[in-house]
């Protein structure tokens, strides 16, 4: 890494802000230990799906105090705008189904922190609950209450797929959101 940020021309003197330190590809969590602690003493480990080169790269973090407090932050003022809560439906496992996801996490954060209690998850071990989710959106279209789906590109194919086979649209109500 020390050999990285040299030849960005960024050493101890030139870095003035957290924002002058130099981010590293991704690869470079495939190819190297990058951690801010020993390994054995992370406290989460967040892997990549290892669908590029077939390496999971690696993230090692101490804590998630500030990982969740940035993933947070943001969350709440790009896709919450002011809001408190909104009712989710989540295209993606959960974290206890994928503890080394951080995407699986995100989204669970997500819904913990900023979801309604009826908020639901639609894909798990067993696969996509396609009759739920076209269910949750045909009562959030009826009741009038905005509505959030959030989950990974992939995770939206099969359902795009369902309503295009089925000749079903829904038109939820203003204030609805997709975070993809």
């Amino acid at each position: 890494y020390k050999r990285f940020c040299l030849q960005r021309g960024r050493t101890p003197l030139a870095v003035k802000r957290w924002c002058d330190i130099p981010a590293v590809p991704i690869t470079a969590f495939k190819d190297l230990t990058l951690s801010c602690c020993p390994p054995e003493a992370a406290s989460h480990v967040f892997m990549t799906s290892g669908t590029t080169q077939g390496v999971r790269g690696r993230s090692y973090h101490p804590t998630l105090a500030v990982w969740q407090r940035s993933m947070l932050d943001n969350f709440r003022a790009r896709f919450m705008r002011g809001r408190d809560r909104i009712r989710m439906g989540i295209l993606f496992p959960d974290d206890g189904e994928l503890p080394n996801s951080s995407l699986a996490h995100y989204l669970s954060l997500a819904r913990r922190a900023c979801g309604t209690p009826d908020s639901q998850g639609f894909i798990d071990a067993g696969g996509l609950d396609l009759d739920g989710l076209l269910a949750a959106l045909a009562r959030a279209e009826a009741g009038g209450e905005p509505y959030a789906l959030l989950g990974a590109s992939y995770s939206f194919v099969p359902v795009l797929d369902a309503l295009a086979a089925q000749g079903r649209r829904f038109a939820l109500p203003e204030g609805s959101l997709i975070l993809d």
